[in-house]
């Protein structure tokens, strides 16, 4: 997942795992202690660490929640059913007004568009609603002592120290995530460290209880990740009829006017717009369902959350908050998410038949997709790489 780990909180599929023994006891505290070392080598005052330290051990929730990950486990219906709602359109509209000159001085400073700014708040937080109650120092503790990915945590739990020691906070008032993103924006520790802003000027970055503070954080970091005002960073569009479907894939780039060449226009028959900006074409729901054009702001928005449907997400919300349309192609009603197990089995069916060689490891990603696609062309079926109920009955008939 991405830097905003905190959307796992929604149900799924996957299987839930046990911490493993080595978190427990002096396992855990000899990891502590190297955590120490390094925090303290990177200028992390000694008492910080042993005051944030003192009595700390492993939180089992938070290894059981890092094995859900739902933006591989939920249908493009039910996460953007979950994500996009009238009341939080409404919220929306209600914040951009409420934040009206400062969203202005923003646009102007950093060139975000005030409805990305917005968009991100509802999603992570519900416009502050939600930011989480789990202990930030212990969250990121735990997953860098009791999960696989030891170095990226060990840096968060190092940023988050460095967080106390700056901004005179106990452990027990940074509270965040499982994951440990932390405030309104659900910025990730190394987030906080790099981009958030004391925008207030009050002497400390508080994006937990600052507007000002979290909104120009999240400006800050949309700037650094890529975000360009222009362009939005997606709109529904309309495929011609015989659109090759094989092209609809994230890693295929054309200007937006080759796409209007080819006969794509926006929903509602508009015309796309006169640029050369690289586009991409993506279809979460299959041919059957909405067919989007990712403009270069779609990659910032990625950059913040590793999720195409988080990112979709983003953008239908920041539209519909300035009064824009809702998606207008209605996904499949049939549409059923896949069980970590069939998405394991379906990756092992696709690696014998020569189209899938990385890891069977149950996450519908770009990978798998790509290797549907190629086994759909083989089966002569619409190619547009969603493993449907039916593409999987298939693929199983075919390889067993």
């Amino acid at each position: 997942m991405s830097l905003s780990l905190k959307m796992s909180l929604f149900a799924a599929t996957a299987t839930l795992v046990a911490a493993p023994a080595f978190a427990q006891d002096a396992d855990f505290l000899a990891c502590l202690q190297n955590i120490k070392t390094e925090a303290v080598r990177q200028s992390v005052p000694a008492q910080v660490v042993d005051r944030a330290f003192q009595g700390l051990m492993p939180d089992p929730k938070v290894v059981e929640l890092d094995s859900r990950q739902p933006e591989f486990s939920l249908t493009y219906a039910k996460y953007i059913g979950n994500s996009i709602s009238p009341e939080r359109i409404s919220k929306g509209q209600q914040m951009m007004a409420r934040h009206r000159t400062l969203l202005g001085e923003l646009s102007r400073d950093y060139g975000v568009s005030p409805q990305y700014l917005i968009a991100f708040w509802g999603l992570e937080t519900n416009y502050g609603t939600y930011m989480g109650d789990f202990q930030v120092v212990r969250s990121v503790a735990t997953l860098a002592c009791a999960t696989k990915r030891a170095a990226f945590f060990t840096n968060e739990t190092v940023q988050a120290l460095r967080i106390l020691a700056m901004n005179h906070m106990t452990s027990q008032q940074m509270k965040g995530s499982w994951a440990g993103a932390m405030g309104n924006m659900q910025f990730m520790p190394s987030t906080f460290t790099k981009w958030a802003v004391d925008r207030d000027g009050d002497g400390k970055v508080d994006i937990w209880s600052s507007a000002p503070d979290a909104l120009t954080s999240a400006a800050n970091f949309l700037r650094g990740i890529g975000f360009k005002n222009g362009l939005p960073s997606s709109d529904e569009v309309v495929l011609p009829k015989g659109f090759p479907l094989e092209q609809a894939d994230t890693t295929i780039e054309k200007p937006v006017r080759a796409w209007a060449a080819m006969g794509v226009k926006r929903a509602g028959g508009g015309a796309l717009p006169a640029s050369d900006e690289p586009s991409a074409i993506v279809l979460p729901a299959g041919w059957r369902g909405p067919a989007f054009i990712l403009y270069p702001n779609f990659k910032a928005v990625m950059n913040w959350n590793r999720s195409t449907l988080y990112a979709l997400a983003v953008g239908i919300l920041a539209r519909q908050i300035t009064g824009g349309p809702a998606v207008m192609q209605a996904p499949p009603a049939d549409d059923e998410p896949l069980a970590r197990e069939t998405v394991i089995d379906i990756q092992t069916r696709l690696a014998r038949l020569g189209f899938y060689t990385d890891e069977a490891d149950g996450l519908l990603g770009p990978k798998t997709r790509s290797a549907v696609r190629l086994f759909q062309k083989q089966a002569g079926l619409p190619a547009d790489g969603h493993a449907t109920p039916d593409v999987v009955r298939r693929l199983q008939q075919a390889v067993r």
